[in-house]
């Protein structure tokens, strides 16, 4: 078993796009690029464009072929779990085992909770349920599941994904901590700083040990905004706007989560979170020329963090 400190260094792109044609090109691109994963959020509903995951992810998975695939992250609460069960083992199946499935419970938009019928304040109980219920039926066992969630005797999935869909759990709080510990394959919070990242692993790790689960099995990764320019001027205007109109706050709030500006900028600051103790980042492109920063990202940067650990 590779111990979490000495997991190599993997990186994951969420590169958006305002077309479908745009997110397959990036993907391609991401792949040749030798990026270990592409990745795209979820929202149910949502103020702004924003289209669903799971399709995306397929139609990525047909134009690549060595490159993972993840939700990063999805409202697994909000779908019906029997349904969601059946789609990921389907991307699974039609990406033959490159499919990662990542899952949080959100909240930042309560009109896609009260639309799906799950209660705001009880999001964290029916992801669980959720959760519990995907690992139940993805077995491909006779299963009785009886939860917020779902209730069954004697269900069997016809489809039992192969390899196991890797389950990424994101959740910065004690509760998300808990939860990749329980259920998790990864812990892939959002929006922390680099200590607050280092308190959390240290948690998660001892939670594990408590499920009698190897806590060195368990990815520690880390997902974030970021904006590559060789001009601070002009990667600094990009990033703060989308911030700042994606979560309704000042960017300087918001910053030190962020990773902006040129090669030497981005290198200080993902050092820190290495240092933190992460082996996996996705990052999540602002805007402007998507296919560049992928570009500029995987060769001026990349390069240099995986270096520096092999040192």
């Amino acid at each position: 078993m590779t111990t979490a400190a000495a997991r190599p260094l993997t990186f994951g792109i969420l590169p958006g796009g305002a077309s479908a044609q745009e997110f397959f090109a990036a993907a391609q691109a991401a792949e040749a690029l030798d990026y270990d994963s592409v990745w795209m959020g979820d929202h149910v509903l949502w103020p702004s464009f924003w289209p669903e995951p799971i399709p995306l992810l397929a139609g990525a998975g047909a134009v690549t072929s060595r490159i993972a695939v993840g939700t990063g992250i999805l409202l697994a609460a909000l779908r019906r779990p029997a349904a969601l069960a059946k789609q990921t083992a389907t991307l699974q199946w039609m990406t033959d085992g490159r499919f990662r499935l990542g899952v949080g419970a959100g909240g930042e938009y309560p009109l896609e909770f009260e639309a799906s019928g799950v209660p705001l304040a009880e999001r964290g109980a029916y992801l669980d349920d959720t959760l519990e219920a995907l690992r139940a039926l993805w077995s491909g066992d006779e299963v009785t599941i009886r939860n917020r969630q779902i209730e069954v005797e004697g269900a069997r999935l016809d489809l039992p994904p192969d390899p196991p869909i890797p389950v990424w759990v994101g959740g910065r709080s004690r509760a998300g901590q808990r939860r990749a510990a329980q259920y998790g394959d990864a812990w892939m919070p959002f929006v922390l700083a680099p200590e607050r990242f280092a308190e959390g692993w240290a948690n998660v790790r001892r939670r594990a040990e408590g499920f009698d689960r190897d806590p060195d099995a368990i990815v520690p990764a880390v997902q974030m905004w970021g904006q590559f320019d060789d001009d601070i001027s002009v990667a600094l205007p990009v990033i703060a706007e989308r911030i700042e109109a994606t979560y309704r706050v000042e960017f300087q709030r918001f910053e030190r989560y962020t990773v902006y500006g040129d090669a030497d900028m981005w290198v200080a600051r993902l050092q820190e979170f290495i240092d933190a103790g992460v082996r996996h980042f996705n990052f999540v492109v602002a805007g402007g020329d998507r296919l560049e920063q992928v570009t500029r990202i995987a060769t001026d940067v990349i390069p240099r963090l995986t270096e520096s650990q092999a040192e």
